[in-house]
């Protein structure tokens, strides 16, 4: 097999056969050689080490190596640990991004960082157009802000992100991989490192690989409050159950609201509510406008109006509006996120 082959080959691993920039970037990361042994994969340590003839130290600093780096994942199951070649683009995007930024290994090639950039720019509105089709309940959903909808008796576990968090068996936070790079550059003023993994592996993912912090309850708490106050959008993959993880986004650099609200298409579900404004209250001090990412606000005869075909239910909107004016307002059954009959 051939080098430009091997590149290739692990880009159909994670679902990008076509990819210009993905055998780019393994290319940084990885040698031929190495994503011939990916390729071969899954493998424990020992089965490792008989494969390639070596040691079982060798072996497990070879297997660690890539895990470190982004591009294999190891797994535990019966009792037996196996690393597995990264198996979907958003997988290899996180992975490889969290490993750069925690200098995981050496040497670190930094330029992977802006080069994910570049296909988040690019490529990936191809893999958009594929999530579009998938089942409605497969979608990810907005889940409004605590604050905002904390007090209405029809909230459910599901909705209250301070719910989620209690119930959630562990909590860990890592640097969001979509906007850290901006930050770094000046471009966006929102804090990176609120992104919310709960379940036991990828808990363990996260404290394995040194890329992320443990929290305790109060902890994650505090960071949903400096979300809130930042303009940070909570979303969650699925769009029913308990969250398995909790990003907190931004427009325009979150990987799938860049796609939803600056070029149309049909991704993630709003939440069950909509911002809606009192005209008694409003001043039109015009807070409102820049706190909305999703360009559903508009002041109009010195009132706001929220438009709600484009609110998204995040309730940021609500939460710095100083004459309360702003409120959240149940408007969706729970069909909407069971994706049985979802409404608009």
């Amino acid at each position: 097999m051939s080098e430009k082959d091997v590149y290739v080959e692990l880009a159909g691993k994670v679902q990008m056969p076509n990819s210009r920039w993905i055998p780019m970037i393994l290319k940084k990361l990885i040698t031929p050689e190495d994503g011939r042994m990916l390729l071969e994969l899954p493998l424990s340590v020992d089965e490792f080490a008989a494969k390639y003839k070596t040691t079982t130290g060798e072996a497990e600093k070879k297997l660690e190596e890539f895990a470190n780096k982004g591009v294999s994942i190891p797994l535990e199951k019966e009792g037996v640990k196996k690393y597995f070649c990264v198996s979907n683009v958003i997988q290899i995007h996180d992975a490889t991004i969290h490993g750069a930024l925690n200098k995981n290994y050496h040497p670190i090639p930094m330029e992977i960082v802006e080069m994910w950039k570049n296909f988040r720019e690019t490529e990936w509105f191809e893999t958009l157009k594929m999530m579009e089709k998938l089942p409605t309940a497969a979608h990810g959903r907005c889940i409004p802000s605590w604050s905002t909808v904390k007090d209405n008796p029809e909230l459910t576990d599901f909705e209250n992100l301070k719910t989620i968090l209690k119930n959630s068996p562990v909590i860990a936070v890592v640097d969001c991989p979509c906007r850290w790079l901006q930050v770094q550059e000046g471009t966006c003023d929102k804090p990176t490192f609120t992104c919310l993994s709960l379940t036991k592996g990828s808990v363990k993912y996260i404290v394995d690989r040194k890329i992320g912090k443990v929290l305790t309850l109060e902890e994650g708490y505090a960071v949903l409050e400096e979300c809130e106050k930042a303009g940070l959008i909570p979303t969650a993959g699925g769009s029913f159950g308990q969250p398995r993880q909790l990003c907190m986004c931004s427009v325009p650099e979150c990987i799938i609201l860049r796609g939803q609200v600056m070029y149309g298409y049909d991704l993630w579900n709003r939440s069950r509510f909509d911002a809606v404004a009192d005209p008694e209250k409003c001043t039109a001090c015009e807070t409102c406008l820049s706190r909305c990412q999703f360009g559903a606000i508009q002041v109009k005869d010195n009132v706001a109006e929220v438009d709600r075909n484009k609110c998204f239910g995040c309730g940021l909107c609500v939460i710095t509006c100083p004459s309360e004016a702003l409120s959240m307002k149940l408007v969706r059954p729970m069909s909407h996120l069971t994706g049985e009959g979802a409404t608009a």
